[in-house]
């Protein structure tokens, strides 16, 4: 079955962590980079942002709505120690990365599949959680199957085990990247040298995918077989290649509806949403226009925004997993801090972004792991009183046994001259 895309994008997020003692010092150091640029958000232009997250949150994500022109005007004029200081104070800053131009590729063979990455972003957390995500798009006239192939292949392209899958023969055609594996060197030079992702178990082996595809109403429409394009979207859903065959097929479109609710929360005639734990995709057809105009917008977005939020939810608690074992008072801090602020708070009022968060929140197991953290904050909080009351206990005696002995020493030294 092979279909047409009209039009689609990926986004490849790459997350990554800075540990917070060397976060104003990370940030002064994009600011240095001349590729690097804040993104400063308007009520207006971005209106879309500011009504669809609640107060709370927009000032989490999105502090810049509280600038004005000419308060934009005046930190650019700042130098980067000065910039770096004052960005640090906030919870989150979002950078463009600018590109001399468009990034264009292809994979060499008789099934060549040409590329571009039109934009790179870098969104900054002041606990050291970062995320670095490329836009990448296939070329027009592009079949459903090279992007099912391009995403399979290109999720990989920071992993060890690149070179040894299928699909290995992409190469980048621009002055700026020989070969795709050189994204590896852009990679680098944003995250630097203080990225410690490996040691807090943020795991960025693999790109996390947030993909759309719109098809041709040719190949989607009232006379199309759900059978075929079914297992077309589960490949699509898990990352996989066109010629992979999928093993729980009949599990994946027939199975419990529970199971397939967890995968598809929305699904109509022309719209397809689907999850995993580190992927998200939505595949539309051309039938609808809204589907090619307002949809796709919106997917990258307000939506896109509220993935970002909820998957570092989960990478934070992961990283305070880690620090409970090393740096409890931190830790804690941490802990209250994200469950005051972050936790507790509804995201948005609108209904399907909400229906939306709620399937992230089920497929990254957010509720589990924050349940365990919890647990783990309460067995160490514990272990961690005992230990400073035996410690303030050893205090004590030792104070104790000091001044029996200056009393001794004084009642001695008293007798002595008495005598």
């Amino acid at each position: 079955m092979e279909l047409k895309t009209k039009y689609q994008y990926t986004y490849f997020i790459y997350p990554f962590a800075i540990e917070e003692g060397k976060y104003k010092r990370y940030l002064q150091r994009l600011l240095q980079n001349k590729k690097c640029r804040v993104r400063f958000f308007d009520k207006q232009k971005d209106i879309h942002l500011y009504t669809y997250f609640l107060p709370n949150i927009r000032e989490y994500m999105f502090w810049s709505f509280g600038l004005n022109k000419d308060g934009i005007k005046n930190f650019s004029k700042l130098d980067s120690t000065v910039k770096s200081t004052l960005l640090a104070k906030h919870d989150c800053n979002i950078f463009n990365y600018d590109l001399p131009e468009i990034l264009q590729g292809k994979v060499v063979g008789d099934n060549g599949i040409f590329f571009e990455i039109s934009e790179i972003k870098v969104i900054c957390y002041k606990t050291g959680i970062c995320f670095l995500l490329f836009k990448t798009n296939l070329q027009t006239d592009n079949s459903f199957s090279d992007l099912l192939n391009f995403n399979y292949k290109f999720r990989e392209v920071n992993s060890i085990s690149y070179n040894l899958k299928e699909y290995e023969n992409i190469r980048i055609q621009s002055n700026v990247f020989k070969d795709v594996k050189d994204i590896s060197t852009v990679i680098k030079e944003i995250t630097g040298e203080d990225d410690i992702s490996i040691k807090t178990n943020i795991g960025n082996d693999k790109f996390f995918v947030y993909s759309y595809a719109c098809l041709d109403q040719k190949d989607w429409n009232e006379n199309t077989e759900n059978e075929g394009l079914d297992s077309l979207f589960e490949k699509y859903r898990s990352v996989l290649p066109a010629n992979s065959h999928l093993i729980d097929d009949e599990y994946a479109t027939k199975g419990n509806p529970k199971n397939e609710e967890k995968k598809s929360i929305y699904k109509n005639q022309y719209i397809r949403y689907g999850f995993t734990a580190t992927s998200t995709v939505l595949l539309t057809s051309t039938v609808n226009t809204s589907n090619f105009t307002v949809v796709p917008q919106k997917y990258e977005s307000e939506y896109f925004y509220t993935y970002i939020i909820t998957l570092y939810k989960k990478l934070l608690l992961n990283k305070l997993n880690y620090e409970f074992k090393n740096k409890f008072k931190q830790a804690e801090e941490g802990l209250l801090d994200f469950t005051k602020r972050l936790w507790i708070q509804d995201i948005t009022n609108e209904e399907f972004g909400s229906r939306l968060e709620n399937n992230w929140i089920e497929n990254l197991d957010l509720n589990n792991l924050y349940a365990k953290i919890k647990n783990e904050y309460d067995v160490t909080y514990k272990k961690y009183n005992i230990e400073e009351m035996n410690k303030n206990n050893k205090i004590t005696i030792a104070v104790v046994i000091c001044i029996v002995v200056i009393n001794i020493i004084a009642i001695l030294y008293t007798g002595l001259f008495a005598g």
